[in-house]
């Protein structure tokens, strides 16, 4: 019996194979004798990284995905790094001009925040006054100061927050909210810790083998691992920090770390069933556990599609929810939810 794969891994599989074949066919070109010889060899080679990479993450991730359009901006960036990597030293100009408008994009970006920075900070501190949740009070702050919730940049810099800025920080809870963890009984904190650990021996050892290779690579590569790093231990802190949680007014705060979130008043609620196993994929069917390392222990189904909000501001449209809740017999049954109704079309088929 022939495995299939699932659809929604497909554009993404495509699209890594086909970077593949592009980089095998430029490496191919870059090492015969007539590259040194043709301009327009290095400037066809440029033209198909720089150009044509970021249009395939365009066509076979983010509209497949449903992504924001501007994460063509970090496809971009990844091609600039992919493009010194690949092409010598002097054929690099092209790469060298997208490298000076990549880097004045940023320092932009860079000078209106902090000409901005006071203004951010009265209008983060006046969030304050009406939510607890760093992220809420950011996005708050960037709508008020530039118009717009800036969501890949809030992200960033919540990875950083909790990372580093998040050790004396205690979860807030409303008055008369019940708090749900999600790494307690669950092999989390574990396995992101082994996670780490076995991410700290590879970046030593690649990075011994790369730097006498390519200097430039073994720096990229060293920068990649230690924001993986920061990351995986922001994705700890905050998992913590940010349980989920049942309001008084029987509102589910459902969140996962900072990487997903969304309200849902009770009478969203449809349906909940407690789980042995994760669930199999199906259409408006989202798993919220992936991140925790951990299979879902419980199912909603809810009464119409709710949007979800995601890293980087991704917005993603579920009619059920899978995920993670240590007591998910105690939260089914603080929300008083049917299990399983005769007929619900979303819950037709147990796992």
């Amino acid at each position: 019996m022939v495995a299939r794969l699932p659809i929604s891994a497909r554009p993404a599989l495509w699209f890594g194979l086909l970077v593949l074949a592009v980089v095998c066919i430029e490496w191919l070109i870059i090492r015969q004798p007539v590259f040194r010889q043709h301009p327009q060899l290095p400037a066809a080679v440029s033209f198909d990284v720089l150009v044509g990479l970021p249009v395939l993450f365009y066509l076979l991730v983010v509209r497949p995905y449903r992504l924001p359009v501007r994460t063509v901006a970090v496809a971009f960036a990844a091609a600039v790094a992919l493009s010194y990597w690949l092409l010598p030293a002097p054929q690099q100009q092209y790469v060298r001009w997208a490298g000076q408008a990549l880097s004045g994009v940023e320092l932009l970006t860079t000078a209106l925040l902090l000409l901005n920075l006071r203004r951010l900070q009265q209008a983060y501190r006046a969030a304050a006054a009406h939510t607890a949740g760093v992220a809420e009070r950011l996005t708050a702050a960037f709508r008020q100061v530039f118009g717009r919730p800036l969501a890949p940049l809030v992200f960033e810099l919540l990875v950083f927050y909790y990372a580093l800025a998040s050790w004396r920080a205690r979860p807030v809870v409303p008055a008369g909210s019940r708090v749900f963890s999600c790494y307690q009984e669950s092999a989390f904190t574990a396995c992101v810790g082994t996670v780490m650990l076995l991410s700290l021996a590879e970046m030593g050892a690649l990075h011994l083998l790369l730097v006498r290779w390519n200097a430039l690579a073994a720096g990229v590569a060293l920068a990649l691992h230690l924001y993986g790093l920061i990351l995986l231990l922001a994705h700890v802190r905050a998992v913590r920090l940010l349980p989920v949680q049942l309001s008084a007014e029987q509102e589910l705060l459902l969140r996962v770390g900072f990487f997903w979130t969304v309200r849902l008043p009770r009478a969203a609620l449809a349906a909940g069933y407690l789980l042995r196993d994760a669930p199999a994929p199906a259409p408006g069917r989202l798993n919220l556990a992936r991140p925790l390392l951990t299979p879902p222990n419980v199912l909603l189904g809810l009464a119409g599609p709710q949007s979800i909000m995601g890293p980087y501001g991704l917005r993603r449209n579920a009619r059920e929810l899978a995920f993670y809740v240590d007591d998910a017999a105690g939260l089914l049954a603080a929300l008083a939810l049917p299990e399983t109704p005769a007929g619900h079309p979303v819950f037709g088929n147990k796992p």
